[in-house]
């Protein structure tokens, strides 16, 4: 057995270091939902106080582990808290990155090159602000990555063990998100294509018949027999439906969402693009004809975009304009009043082009070196895009945010970094770490923004019920009104929130909004504007 070298173990140690020091700089403490967790954290709270399973809403993700999970961090610390759902998804974040971090590893990837490929995962912008939640991207992921590394020690030598212990992990995805079970079909058609045969054959049917088996127990027994059917979205029907009765409509929706997806995966390799760039050259692939040819079709993808009114960030869930984590407060969503910071619609527009040409350039240089990378590599690389190309349609039925993105940005990034360690690695110029630079300070200050803003918001919410202000005639944004006032057969009224509000006789805002009187304000830090900002208390005039 090789035993892992003192340097090795001090490249993980400060790996370990550096996550821990930025969570502590980005802050992660509060006592507030974000985004959708409201939805997920109310049964924890239910489990939690009263013993029982209830949920609030109407969702997709089967989120039963997630659930499971929050209420053992919860239960540990002696009470309900988003802060101890939040500590428990950063839990799940550390382990994703642990698990890729060992995907490189067991593919035969340098230490130094993992390393990378681990810390571009980790700082990308949806992982780390959606880390800082109670969302289920995260700990899918985490399962997900869990399970590829168990398929993958499977590859290695046909161990039947590794071959369950993927499996495990691939049903306790789907146990947070549905789409974690099409990773058993997913391997059995490419076990089999791999190596036809009886064995094979067998194999992958019992894969198949066991994910068919799993999803439909969730579905017609667990679900019904825990009475919360009525509270999730039929995706099923609904993906069925949209392929018998639209498939033109549905096949049209794929290749918009193909092309989102090509241009947010271009804009996220950035960092790893420049250690590509010498090879990249040497190849031709910056000579005039191939460099007018790209330059030129991007350039009419770009005005297509532009023409449809769909330009990065695509009205994404997490990334918008230049922060992260959605501002769900009536003045900025509901009556697009210009009262958060933006950065001109060219800048967009030029990161939208550069992400195309990065998507190209790196793609073309898969598929042109792809037959350097090992045997076991390449298969293993067949597998994700098989995987990927089944995700993605399954994912882009009734909706498609960016955080969906999650598990074909991790695939992107491994790829990218087995064709890197297979290249003539030296100690590489200053510069070419800077767009990863930026990316992590854009990661941690768009995060900690994101964070602060909501502490700045509970304090104004408490500050407006102790003014008499109470939920029923209050728009205190989506998580708080879905949480503390959510309700069936909402009635919706034009130029008022969708989002449950009875009355918006109080409003909490980023800024003034005509008609109303600015009763108190509770100041936060903006980091990327290097300025202070308030969360504003309004009151009808």
């Amino acid at each position: 057995m090789n035993l892992p070298s003192k340097k090795h173990i001090l490249a993980n140690f400060g790996l370990i270091l550096l996550g821990a020091v930025c969570v502590l700089v980005t802050d992660p403490t509060g006592n507030f939902p974000l985004n959708d967790d409201w939805q997920y954290a109310w049964p924890v709270k239910i489990l939690v106080e009263q013993h029982r399973l209830e949920f609030k809403g109407v969702f997709a993700p089967n989120v039963l582990l997630q659930i499971g999970w929050g209420w053992l961090f919860c239960k540990l610390a002696g009470g309900f808290d988003f802060n101890w759902l939040r500590y428990s998804t950063l839990v799940t974040a550390f382990v994703a990155l642990f698990a890729f971090y060992r995907l490189g590893k067991t593919a035969g990837v340098r230490p130094q090159i993992a390393g990378l490929a681990s810390v571009v995962l980790g700082f990308n912008p949806l992982f780390y602000s959606l880390a800082f939640t109670f969302m289920s991207d995260v700990p899918f992921l985490a399962l997900c990555l869990l399970s590829l590394l168990a398929f993958q020690k499977h590859l290695e030598n046909e161990s039947t063990g590794w071959l369950v212990l993927a499996c495990f992990w691939a049903v306790c995805s789907f146990y947070i998100r549905q789409p974690g079970i099409v990773l058993l079909p997913c391997f059995a058609i490419f076990k089999f294509i791999q190596a036809p045969s009886l064995k094979n054959m067998g194999t992958g049917g019992i894969l198949v018949v066991s994910a068919a088996a799993i999803f439909m127990g969730l579905e017609h027994w667990i679900k019904p027999l825990l009475g919360i059917s009525d509270n999730y979205v039929p995706v099923g029907e609904l993906y069925s439906k949209a392929l018998l009765e639209t498939p033109l409509n549905t096949l049209f929706e794929w290749v918009k969402k193909a092309i989102k997806t090509f241009v947010y995966l271009g804009v996220f390799a950035l960092p790893l693009l420049p250690f590509f760039l010498k090879k990249m050259q040497q190849q031709r692939f910056f000579a005039p004809k191939p460099l007018l040819i790209c330059l030129a079709t991007n350039l009419l993808l770009l005005l297509i975009l532009l023409k449809s009114d769909k330009v990065f960030p695509f009205g994404g869930n997490v990334m918008f304009n230049i922060g992260l984590g959605p501002e769900l407060l009536a003045d900025v969503y509901t009556r697009h009043l210009p009262n958060s910071p933006r950065l001109p619609s060219w800048s967009m527009l030029l990161l939208n082009f550069t992400g195309q040409l990065s998507a190209t350039w790196l793609l073309a240089y898969v598929l042109k070196n792809f037959k350097i990378l090992t045997l076991q590599n390449r298969r293993f690389a067949g597998f994700l895009l098989l995987l990927n190309a089944v995700y993605l349609p399954l994912m882009s039925i009734t909706s498609f945010f960016d955080r969906y993105l999650l598990l074909p940005i991790a695939s992107f990034t491994f790829i990218l970094a087995m064709l890197l360690s297979s290249n003539e690695w030296k100690r590489p110029a200053w510069w070419r770490w800077l767009p990863l630079a930026a990316m992590c300070w854009f990661s941690i200050a768009a995060t900690h923004d994101y964070l602060d803003w909501n502490r700045a918001r509970r304090s104004a919410f408490e500050h407006a019920i102790s003014a008499g202000a109470n939920i029923q005639e209050m728009d205190a944004g989506y998580e708080y009104n879905g949480f503390y006032n959510y309700h069936k057969n909402r009635r919706e009224v034009v130029g008022r929130s969708f989002w449950w509000v009875n009355d918006d006789k109080w409003m909490l805002s980023f800024g003034p909004v005509n008609g109303y009187a600015t009763v108190s304000t509770f100041p936060y830090q903006r980091w990327l504007f290097f300025e202070n900002d308030a969360i504003h208390v309004l009151k009808r005039e």
